[in-house]
Order: structure tokens, then sequence, then C-alpha cells
């Protein structure tokens, strides 16, 4: 009995250190609230060139919005960029429509930005049965009347997340914030081959946001892991200029590749190209493919990964890219 009595005095004097450790320890609610080991991942989804997709087999981009909204939540999808050219022909109504049912299914579910590619341009008219040059056009006439027409600023007006555009009425040039990963982003979409006075307003949205950390979204910068003539100057004439630019995302050019250079600030810039257009009707599934980026900013990490949605629920062809170029994982990725 005595011995039995020493037990229940030992195990009372013990109870007021376990609950006292028990209430000074964080519930997984209190975490949850706090944020502090939650919430620290989040995806950013980049669709590359989706002219092609658009022309000859638009399945396969309904395919990658439709995904896109489906996993929104499981895969914490913050934002998805389209890096331009959503069309091939700007003349073709057609064209339009079909990008327009693709991406107007993120509306209202998942926050996006679209660059203005060289393909979306008004001068960009020619159709498959004519002769002209293309280029010769946008040369001298870089309105947009039809990509402001089907992605008018009336439909990301209403956004909590945008934030401006250039010219002010038309979404040639915009920007737009979130938070996602404890992090203040901003995402600002240059059209293709921007004149001084765009990026001139570039430079003056991410003066004026200092705090936030800037991804570009524009349609021609690298080929791979080298810069193009176009990519050198919106480097030297933006994004090297601020301590704030962390990410260029870009499209236009068949390849692959990723570059890290130093900023005038000392800040890293990761530089990331990606596009899978074909002209081939036999390997058309090639124009299936987006990119998806983890982000965990508690680790310093982003992990890229090449994936098709239509390939995963369709078969005959590869659901994912695992090479060098099209699978990797950046770290030591500083954010602010």
């Amino acid at each position: 009995m005595s011995t039995l009595n020493t037990r229940i005095r030992r195990l009372l004097a013990v109870v007021p250190l376990l609950l006292s450790t028990i209430l000074s320890a964080p519930s997984t609610a209190a975490q949850a609230a706090d944020g502090s080991h939650l919430n620290r991942a989040f995806t950013l989804v980049v669709i590359p060139d989706t002219q092609l997709a658009v022309q000859n087999k638009p399945e396969l981009f309904y395919a990658q919005t439709e995904w896109i909204v489906n996993h929104r939540r499981s895969r914490n999808i913050s934002f998805v960029i389209h890096v331009g050219d959503l069309v091939e022909w700007p003349s073709h109504l057609s064209d339009w429509e079909r990008a327009a049912t693709a991406m107007y299914r993120l509306n209202g579910r998942v926050p996006y930005a679209v660059a203005v590619g060289n393909h979306d341009l008004d001068a960009w008219a020619c159709t498959p049965e004519a002769t002209c040059d293309p280029w010769a056009g946008i040369e001298n006439d870089r309105s947009t009347a039809m990509f402001n027409t089907y992605f008018p600023q009336s439909i990301f007006r209403e956004w909590r997340s945008f934030g401006g555009s250039y010219p002010r009425d038309a979404m040639d040039n915009s920007y737009f914030t979130f938070s996602a990963g404890h992090v203040r982003w901003l995402v600002l979409t240059i059209k293709f081959n921007p004149t001084d006075d765009e990026l001139a307003w570039a430079n003056r949205v991410v003066a004026r946001h200092p705090r936030d950390q800037v991804i570009v979204n524009t349609h021609e910068y690298q080929v791979g892991d080298i810069r193009s003539p176009i990519g050198e100057r919106v480097w030297n004439k933006l994004a090297r200029k601020h301590a704030s630019i962390q990410f260029v995302l870009s499209g236009h050019y068949v390849s692959a590749g990723a570059r890290i250079d130093q900023g005038d600030h000392g800040n890293a810039v990761y530089q990331i190209q990606a596009d899978y257009q074909t002209y081939s009707i036999p390997r058309v599934n090639d124009n299936s493919y987006l990119r998806l980026m983890a982000f965990n900013t508690s680790a310093g990490t982003v992990a890229v990964k090449t994936f098709s949605p239509y390939c995963e629920a369709m078969g005959g062809c590869q659901a994912y890219l695992t090479d060098p170029r099209n699978e990797f994982t950046l770290t030591g990725v500083r954010f602010r």
C-alpha cells in the first residue's frame, strides 16, 4: 500500500510539469494561425507559347488550364503566368476564341498575367494562304486591338491582384501583386520587344514597390541560357537595375534553359526560358507542356518541373520531361 501511495505522489508531482509543457507548446491550430510551419510552399504555373496548340489541337491548352483549376488547392497554385503568343494568327477570330476559352477557365479561380507576344500583335496579320512578311509589319505597328478585345482590362480591373497597366486603359503591359510563402510578390508583364517608354514605365512600377519581390514576364528574352539582343536590352534597361527583381520568365524560342546573373545590387536574378511549340502534326502533343515552379521559401528552393496534363490524362506521350533543362531545382534562393 505504501508503495502504491509513493507512486501516486510521484505521478502527482509530475502532472504540473506535463501540463506546463503541453500548454506552452504551440498547437497545430496555433501553428496554422501564425503560419510558422505552413504556407511556406506554393506553386507558380508558367504556360509557354500556346499558338500552335490553339491552331492545331486546342484541347491541349484546355487541359492545361483545367488541370490548374482542379489542382489549385492541392498544389497551392498562387498565380499563373502565360509568356505570350497566345495565338498563331491574330487575324483568325477562332484562334482568339479558343485561347479565351482556355484562359477564362481561370477567371475567379486563379489570378494570371498574359504577355503580348509577337504573334499577338495586330500587324502579324498574315494567314497561311497569304504571302507577306509579318516581321516587317510589326516593326512599324505595335497595336494590340485583338489582344485587348479578348483580354480587356475590364476582366482584370476587378481582381484584388491587379495593380495597373500601360497604356493606362490597355493590357499591353501590366502588373499584379500577390502574397505567397510569406513573401510579397509583384508580377511585371512587359510587351514583346518593349519600347523605351514601356521600359521606363516598368522601372517606375518596380521603384514604387520596393518591398515586393519581382517576377518579370516577357515573351522574348533568351534562347536556352543565352540572352537574345532583345533580352540584353531588357536586362540592361530593367532587370539588372533593381535589387527586388529576382526572376525573368520568357518563351518565344523552341528551347529550354536557365541562367543566373548578379544584378547591380548584388542580387541573384534567375532567368528561365521554355517553349515547346512544334508545327509537326505527328508531334502535336509537344505543345501541351507547362512549367510547375514549386517554391519553398523556408528552404530557399524552387523546384522546376515540365509537365503535360494532357499526356498524363490521355497517355501516348510523356507526362514529365525529366532531362536537366526541364527538371531542376534552384537552391540557396534568398527570399525577402
